[in-house]
C-alpha cells in the first residue's frame, strides 16, 4: 500500500483541510463582523450628527422666534406707539388738522405693515407673486428691487409654502440691505407643475464662503427650508451674492 493512501495520511490531510476551511470560515466571519461593525458605527455617527443638527435647528428656531418678537415689539413701541403718543400730545397742546391727519395716516400704515408682517391678509386668495410684490414695495423707497416671475401653472400654492418662502425672502432682503451695501436687488421666481424656484441676487460686497459661523439670519433660512424639505444655496458672485431656493412641492399639495 502506498504511503499517501494510508489511513493515518488520509486522516492528516482531512485534519489539514478542516483546519484550512475553519480558518477561512473564521476569517470570513471576522471580516464580515468588522465590516458590519464599521457600517453600524458609521450609521450611528450619521444619526448622531443628524440629531445634533436638528437640535441646533430647533435652538435656532427658538432664537429666531424671540428675535422676531423683539422686532415686532420694537416696531410697535418705536413706530406706532410713538406716533400715537405724539398725536395725543399735539391734540392736548394745539389742534393742527394737517399734522394730526398726517400722523393718523402714518399710524394706520404702520399698523397695516406690522399686521402684514405677522400674517398676510387673505393669504389663501393671494398668489406668491402678489405676496412678493407686497414685500418688496416698502423696500423700493431705500433700494432698487427688480422682480421677474415666470409662473407656468395654475396650481394653488399651499399657505405653508407661501409663508415660509416670503419669510425667507424678507430675511434675504434685510441681510442685503443691512450688510451687503448693495444698490440693486434682483428677484426671479419660477413656478412649474412640481418645482418652485426663487433666485435672489444683489450687487453688494458679497461674503466670505469659508466663514464657518453662520449668522442668525442664515440659520433662519436654513431652518425654514429644512422645514419644507427644500434645498437652498447661498454663494458669492464676482460682484455680490446669489441665493437659490428650490422646492419640489408635489407632496405638499
Amino acid at each position: 500500500m502506498e504511503k499517501w493512501i494510508e489511513p493515518k495520511t488520509i486522516m492528516l490531510w482531512i485534519i489539514i483541510a478542516i483546519t484550512v476551511v475553519s480558518i477561512l470560515v473564521f476569517s470570513f466571519i471576522r471580516l464580515a463582523y468588522l465590516n458590519f461593525k464599521q457600517m453600524a458605527e458609521a450609521q450611528l455617527e450619521e444619526s448622531r450628527l443628524k440629531l445634533e443638527h436638528q437640535k441646533k435647528l430647533l435652538e435656532n428656531g427658538i432664537l429666531v422666534q424671540e428675535q422676531e418678537r423683539t422686532r415686532i415689539a420694537a416696531d410697535l413701541h418705536d413706530s406706532l406707539i410713538g406716533k400715537l403718543t405724539s398725536l395725543k400730545l399735539k391734540h392736548q397742546l394745539e389742534y393742527n388738522y394737517d399734522e394730526m391727519d398726517h400722523l393718523l395716516k402714518e399710524s394706520i400704515a404702520d399698523a397695516r405693515r406690522i399686521s402684514h408682517d405677522l400674517s398676510p391678509p387673505m393669504l389663501e386668495f393671494i398668489s406668491l407673486c402678489e405676496l412678493i410684490d407686497g414685500i418688496i414695495a416698502p423696500w423700493k423707497k431705500n433700494i432698487a428691487v427688480d422682480f421677474y416671475h415666470d409662473v407656468r401653472t395654475n396650481v394653488d400654492m399651499p399657505n405653508t409654502i407661501k409663508i415660509q418662502f416670503t419669510r425667507v425672502l424678507q430675511e434675504l432682503i434685510t441681510n442685503i440691505y443691512k450688510h451687503a451695501g448693495a444698490s440693486v436687488i434682483t428677484i426671479h421666481l419660477r413656478q412649474s407643475e412640481r418645482l418652485l424656484c426663487l433666485l435672489v441676487t444683489d450687487n453688494g460686497k458679497g461674503f466670505n464662503p469659508n466663514q464657518n459661523k453662520k449668522g442668525l439670519g442664515l440659520q433662519n433660512i436654513e431652518l425654514r427650508m429644512h422645514y419644507l424639505n427644500g434645498k437652498h444655496k447661498i454663494k458669492p458672485l464676482r460682484k455680490g451674492t446669489s441665493a437659490l431656493l428650490l422646492l419640489d412641492y408635489t407632496d405638499l399639495i
